[in-house]
């Protein structure tokens, strides 16, 4: 991000670079595709995983669950509560503008420029980096907890929904008009058009559960399978990296004396505050962007710099989240209907 000096890359740049560094070093990391973990036990010293449709059997010191949002190793071998539903869909996908003059625009954009369509519907708009002109993204969010929208994942495109919206309108004004010519040329000039069908629903590990991060023994998660967020900031990716900056800088280190399951607790509790509270700024965002059509507060001054200083930021805050956002959420309480 040019805001903070940055890249801001897309999420499949990210994962074909560090599967082709993996590739790169097979005298190092064993990579299996294709198969299932099915269970994991101990045998002495060791951790032994077993998986669903394979014969492999892998020994090792330690079992890092990276495997998502919807992780095998958080519900099935850990035993914890899976991510809660949010009621989210979203879809991304990225459009190369530079020879689309209609588009041309865009290249001015702000970083998280947004258009919203009604009280359900937001479609984000980002640069990635004057590195890579003309690369351009977009993610479209649809607020459906009910299903009332009919979203089928696989078939329902934001352009459909969009489309669906205006033709709701009797008389839109100008500004929704321009907003939906750009959201129409932005979706149609897609790269890939199975980006504009294939969503996903959106779905949060709660922090604050008496579990907590959630590791045991040997056993530890990071990224989306510890603490899947919302999408307000694109902050997941980054706290990912964070997490396994942090923890090849606990395993590797022998001067503490500690066995593996202590060094993994010692993870999780250095990275339990921050995670909890960018989770909570994050779904304070999402939530009231709907509500408010956007107009929320700037992250406070000492709280962006806390979150821009990454892996070597103190574990808490130096303000709380909810500080930021202590008036609008005394307005939204006081507007609130009696029960």
């Amino acid at each position: 991000m040019e805001s903070n000096g940055g890249y801001m890359l897309p999420w499949f740049k990210v994962r074909d670079a560090l599967l082709n560094k993996v590739k790169a070093m097979p005298d190092r990391i064993a990579l299996y595709m294709g198969v299932s973990l099915e269970k994991v036990d101990e045998k002495d010293e060791s951790l032994i995983a077993t998986f669903k449709n394979s014969d492999v059997m892998i020994e090792s010191d330690v079992i890092i669950g990276a495997d998502g949002v919807h992780s095998y190793v958080r519900t099935g071998i850990l035993n914890l509560p899976a991510s809660k539903p949010t009621g989210a869909h979203v879809w991304r996908g990225s459009v190369n503008i530079s020879n689309i003059d209609v588009l041309k625009h865009f290249e001015k954009a702000d970083l998280g420029t947004a258009a919203q369509f009604g009280d359900k519907i937001i479609l984000f708009y980002f640069n990635f980096h004057s590195k890579t002109p003309g690369l351009f993204a977009w993610v479209c969010s649809i607020q459906d907890p009910s299903g009332e929208l009919g979203i089928s994942t696989g078939e329902t495109t934001p352009l459909d929904m969009i489309r669906k919206y205006m033709k709701s309108l009797e008389n839109p004004d100008e500004a929704t008009l321009k907003q939906f010519a750009d959201a129409k040329l932005v979706l149609e000039n897609t790269k890939s058009t199975s980006d504009l069908k294939w969503s996903t629903q959106m779905a949060v590990v709660d922090l604050t559960a008496k579990e907590g991060w959630g590791g045991k023994g040997r056993i530890t998660l990071v990224g989306d399978a510890a603490h899947s967020i919302r999408p307000a900031s694109g902050l997941g990716g980054s706290l990912a990296f964070e997490d396994a900056v942090l923890l090849s800088r606990i395993l590797s280190d022998d001067r503490s004396g500690k066995d593996n399951a202590q060094r993994l607790r010692d993870f999780e509790e250095m990275r339990l505050p921050r995670c909890t509270s960018i989770s909570n700024d994050q779904t304070l965002r999402s939530t009231l962007s709907y509500k408010l059509h956007r107009k929320i507060p700037e992250w406070d001054g000492k709280y962006k710099e806390w979150v821009f200083e990454g892996v070597d930021a103190p574990s808490n805050p130096p303000v709380s989240e909810e500080d930021v956002f202590a008036e609008i959420l005394g307005r939204q309480n006081e507007e609130m209907p009696a029960q």
